[in-house]
């Protein structure tokens, strides 16, 4: 498999390297990138803060800055480690600075731009809600106000490689090719857990106008396979009807994503069409050790390559969930019963 040309522009200089890693999530906000190499002698290094950007063969990775810099003199060498962070890193680390902290009648969208006051920029795909009014806590970022709301909209918040917050329902295509096992797979596990996995499953909350039972203690309730574990959660933000049972179905997909997983690592960064392993994505996996035969939902990659001869070279670590666990369905599955992922359905009534 050949070498990704890997350009790292950093401080205004491209550096030179010899091994880099990738990290990007579904479900995480802030990608970082780490390489290390040869500064030359006589240059200045990037600095934190420095505007960075890394592409590969031509395919941007990251936009955003540079992190942290930590050179190293050894006994017979010196290198420099350099950690790079996506531009939402300031959505999540930061404050919002607004005048009154409240905006009416936005959507999910629409309160993100209200409060982007840094220019971060927000992509959404789908249609969400309008929210009568949102008011958000003193010190809080852009982030943790919007998580909330994304989770009672069964959406998810993640970063795009331009360095904006993109706010999506379901995967956002699929892979070309799939992944086998003798074929194009190096080694896989694969884990099965019931922690975090409650029935039934029960949202609760309060909506800002009105003084019926559904405005002032309005319940959502979704059941799972499995023995009574009943779990309570309390919704952030408006309990309309439609967030209270977005929330809670969110709330038993997610647990099946976080209880049952698979981590498979292949050659190289790019599936048969020459697309990057990309969070949020699909791709069909056949490996009979692991129980699994079935689409799959990537939920993080993290992209490896050392130029040393010793090395692994390029290769492709994918953390892989129930489609259903990200907003994807699970038809056509041939997997094992563990695989099984629920279907929740909401009831909405008043306590």
């Amino acid at each position: 498999m050949p070498l990704e040309t890997i350009s790292v522009s950093a401080g205004g200089i491209f550096l030179p390297w010899h091994d880099v890693s990738i990290s990007i999530s579904a479900e995480e906000a802030v990608r970082t990138a780490t390489i290390t190499g040869h500064i030359p002698p006589g240059v200045s290094p990037p600095w934190p803060d420095d505007k960075a950007t890394l592409t590969a063969n031509g395919t941007l990775l990251l936009t955003g800055y540079v992190r942290d810099l930590r050179p190293d003199q050894g006994p017979g060498d010196w290198q420099a480690t350099i950690t790079l962070v996506s531009r939402t890193v300031d959505a999540v680390e930061t404050s919002i600075l607004h005048k009154t902290g409240l905006v009416e009648n936005k959507d999910i969208k629409g309160i993100g731009e209200a409060f982007d006051n840094l220019g971060i920029g927000i992509e959404a795909k789908g249609s969400f809600e309008m929210i009568a009014k949102h008011q958000i806590e003193p010190g809080e970022s852009l982030y943790s106000t919007l998580e909330p709301l994304a989770r009672a909209e069964a959406a998810i918040i993640h970063d795009t490689p331009e360095g904006k917050l993109a706010i999506v329902k379901k995967p956002e295509g699929s892979h070309s090719g799939g992944l086998a096992a003798g074929i194009n797979i190096i080694s896989a596990s694969a884990e099965f857990s019931g922690e975090g996995r409650f029935n039934p499953t029960i949202v609760r909350g309060q909506q800002s106008r009105g003084v019926t039972a559904q405005a002032l203690r309005p319940e959502a309730k979704a059941s799972a396979a499995g023995r009574s574990r009943p779990k309570i959660i309390v919704l952030d933000g408006e309990a309309t009807a439609s967030h209270m049972k977005n929330a809670v179905e969110w709330e038993v997909r997610a647990a099946t994503g976080l209880a049952v997983s698979a981590t498979i690592s292949v050659v190289g960064w790019r599936d048969q069409g020459g697309k990057i392993w990309t969070p949020n994505w699909l791709v069909y996996v056949r490996h009979p050790r692991i129980y699994l035969d079935q689409m799959m939902v990537i939920k993080s990659v993290e992209l490896t390559q050392d130029t040393k001869a010793e090395s692994d070279g390029t290769r492709a670590t994918l953390t892989l969930a129930e489609p259903r666990a990200l907003g994807g369905s699970s038809s056509g599955s041939k997997s094992d019963k563990g695989w099984t992922a629920p279907e929740p359905k909401a009831e909405y009534s008043a306590r």
